[in-house]
C-alpha cells in the first residue's frame, strides 16, 4: 500500500466504530451521495452546447464533437440516449447521473486498492461525491464526457494495478480502458504519468524491468498513437486546440484549481478576488494539516502521494479554468483531503469531515440554485424563439442583447438546432450582442423598456449598461475580435451595428432585411420582446 504511517497509538472504541461503519458502506455509500447530489438534474432542459450535439448524433455516432473535439464515445452515448428516449433530456441527464455514481463507486475501489484503507477509501468517495463542481457534469448533458472518462480512467487504473501483482503479457484491459477514456476525452493523456509517479512513491509498486516493458510503455504508446495517429487521422489534422496564448496565462489556473479542490468557491467569485479564496483555501489546508499532524504525529503519505497524483492528473486541465475539469484530478484531491481528515483522529475528525461535507453540501445547493436560473433563460428563450420562428416572412432572427450565461451557467448555443429539435422552423438565430447576466430576469436596459428600447424607422435600437462584475460581464463581439484596435468603438454588422461608448455603456442598432425576413427581439425581463 502506498506509505505505511508510522505507529501511532490504538484509536478508541468509537474511533474503530467509526471506521468500520465507514469501511462497511463501501462504494456504496458514495455512490448513493453522487446520485443524490445529481438527482436535481434530472428536472433540468437541454442547455447550450447539448442542442448542437444531441442534433449532431441524430443519424449516427459520429467521430467528433460539433465543435471540433475527437470524441467518439461520448457522442456514442447521446446516440445511444437518443435512440432510447427521443428527444427527452431526462433519460439523457440519468446517464450523467449514473456516470457520476460509477464514478464515485470506483474512487472508493481504487482508493481502497492502493491504500488498504477501506474507511479511508468511503470517505474518500463520499468527499468526491459532495464536490460542488460535479453539478455541472450533473446538470449540463454537454458536460457529459468528464465523468464518462473519469469512470473509464479510474478503471483503467484498477485493471493495471491488478495485472501489475503478475506482470505476465500485455495489460489488454488497462489498454481497452485508458483508449476508452481517450475517446470520451483527450485528458486522459494524464493517465500513465499517473501510474509512473504511483510506482516511484510506493515502495511496493516500484516498477521492475519488465513492468516497465510491457506494461507502461505500452500505454504511453498508446497515449501517443491516439493523438498522433487516430486522433490525427480522424479529423484529418490537429483538430481544435485550447493552447492559444502564453503559456504562463494557462499555469495561473493552476492555483485556481488547487484552491477549488479544497475550498470550491463558484469560478466566477473565485477569479475576482483570487487572493482571497486562495488565501482562504491556504488557510483550511493548514488547518487539516495542523490538526494531522498533531493528531497522528506526522502527515500521512496517502495523502502526499495523492496530491501528487492531483498535480500530474491536473496538467491537462490547464488549457482552461472550468469546473468541469476538475472532475478526474478531483478524484486524487479527495483522497488526499480524506486522507488528513482521517489522520486528525477521533472528534477532531469528525469535526473538520462534518464541515467540509456541510461546506460542499451548501455550495452544491448555491450551484443548483445557479443552474435552475439558467434552465429558466434557456426555457424562455427557446419557447420564444419557436413562437417567433412560425411567424409568416420570418427568415432570420436577431436578438440584440441575448444571454450568453446565467448565474454563471452556460445558455448561448446553437438556436437553430434548438428550433430544429423542438419541432420549430429551424430559422438562423444570430446575437446583436452576447451578455452575462446574474439571473433569468436581468436584461441590463438602461432605463425602463419604453425609453431602452427604440423601434424603427429606419433602425431599431437597444440602450443598454452592463456592470462588470461576478455572473455580470459584456461578452461580445469585441473590437479587437473583428479586426480592429483597443479605440475602435463601433462595430458594424451585416445586420446592423454596436456601440460601445465606455462604462458599461453599449447600443444595439438593428437594420430591417426585408429581403431576408429579419425579425428583431429584445431580452426584457426574461423574456424575448419584439423590435420589428
Amino acid at each position: 500500500m502506498i506509505g505505511e504511517p508510522p505507529e501511532v497509538a490504538r484509536p478508541t472504541a468509537r474511533e474503530g466504530r467509526i471506521a468500520s461503519a465507514l469501511a462497511r458502506g463501501g462504494a456504496w455509500l458514495p455512490a448513493c451521495v453522487a446520485a443524490c447530489a445529481a438527482l436535481p438534474g434530472l428536472a433540468m432542459p437541454f442547455l447550450s452546447d447539448d442542442w448542437a450535439q444531441v442534433e449532431a448524433a441524430e443519424s449516427g455516432p459520429p467521430l467528433r464533437t460539433p465543435f471540433g473535439d475527437f470524441r467518439p464515445l461520448f457522442m456514442a452515448t447521446l446516440w445511444l440516449d437518443r435512440r432510447l428516449a427521443g428527444l427527452s433530456p431526462a433519460l439523457f441527464h440519468l446517464t450523467n447521473l449514473v456516470l457520476l455514481a460509477a464514478t464515485a463507486a470506483l474512487v472508493v475501489h481504487v482508493a481502497r486498492r492502493y491504500t488498504g484503507d477501506a474507511a479511508l477509501a468511503t470517505g474518500a468517495g463520499v468527499l468526491f461525491a459532495l464536490h460542488p463542481y460535479h453539478v455541472e457534469s450533473a446538470a449540463w448533458i454537454a458536460a457529459r464526457a468528464d465523468p464518462l472518462c473519469a469512470a473509464l480512467a479510474l478503471a483503467a487504473a484498477l485493471a493495471y494495478d491488478r495485472w501489475r501483482v503478475e506482470a505476465r503479457g500485455l495489460p489488454y484491459g488497462a489498454i481497452l480502458l485508458l483508449e476508452g477514456a481517450l475517446l470520451a476525452k483527450e485528458s486522459a493523456l494524464a493517465v500513465p504519468p499517473a501510474l509512473i509517479l504511483v510506482g516511484l512513491l510506493d515502495r511496493s509498486r516500484r516498477p521492475r524491468a519488465a513492468e516497465w516493458a510491457r506494461g507502461l510503455l505500452p500505454l504511453v504508446l498508446l497515449v501517443l498513437g491516439h493523438f498522433f495517429l487516430l486522433r490525427a487521422r480522424a479529423l484529418s489534422g490537429s483538430g481544435r486546440t485550447l493552447l492559444g496564448g502564453p503559456a504562463w496565462v494557462r499555469l495561473l489556473n493552476g492555483p485556481g484549481y488547487c484552491a477549488a479542490a479544497l475550498l470550491p468557491a463558484d469560478i466566477e467569485r473565485l477569479v475576482a478576488r483570487p487572493a482571497l479564496w486562495g488565501a482562504l483555501a491556504l488557510l483550511a489546508a493548514l488547518i487539516l494539516l495542523v490538526a494531522a499532524r498533531l493528531r497522528s504525529g506526522s502527515l500521512p503519505r496517502e495523502s502526499l502521494a495523492a496530491s501528487g497524483v492531483f498535480l500530474v492528473l491536473l496538467v491537462p486541465c490547464l488549457v482552461g479554468f472550468q469546473e468541469r475539469y476538475l472532475f478526474l484530478p478531483g478524484a486524487a484531491s479527495a483522497v488526499a483531503v480524506a486522507a488528513l481528515v482521517g489522520a486528525a483522529r477521533g472528534r477532531a475528525a469528525c469535526l473538520l469531515g462534518g464541515l467540509l461535507a456541510a461546506g460542499w453540501g451548501f455550495a452544491g445547493a448555491l450551484q443548483w440554485s445557479d443552474w435552475r436560473q439558467a434552465a429558466l433563460a434557456s426555457r424562455c428563450l427557446v419557447e420564444d424563439l419557436a413562437r417567433a420562428s412560425e411567424r409568416a416572412g420570418v427568415g432570420e432572427i436577431v436578438i440584440a442583447n441575448a444571454p450568453h450565461h446565467v448565474a454563471g451557467c452556460s445558455v448561448a448555443g446553437d438556436l437553430r438546432a434548438a428550433l430544429l429539435l423542438s419541432g420549430a422552423r429551424p430559422v438562423p438565430v444570430r446575437a446583436g450582442c452576447y451578455i452575462s447576466y446574474p439571473r433569468a430576469s436581468s436584461d441590463d436596459l438602461d432605463g425602463p423598456p419604453a425609453l431602452a428600447l427604440r423601434r424603427p424607422p429606419p433602425v431599431a435600437e437597444v440602450w443598454l449598461r452592463v456592470p462588470e462584475g461576478p455572473f455580470s460581464h459584456f461578452v461580445g463581439p469585441r473590437p479587437s475580435a473583428l479586426g480592429g484596435g483597443d479605440e475602435a468603438r463601433t462595430i458594424e454588422t451585416p445586420w446592423g451595428a454596436v456601440l460601445l461608448e465606455g462604462g458599461g455603456a453599449v447600443r444595439v442598432r438593428i437594420r430591417p432585411g426585408p429581403d431576408v425576413g429579419r425579425a428583431a427581439y429584445a431580452w426584457v425581463s426574461g423574456r424575448l420582446q419584439p423590435l420589428f
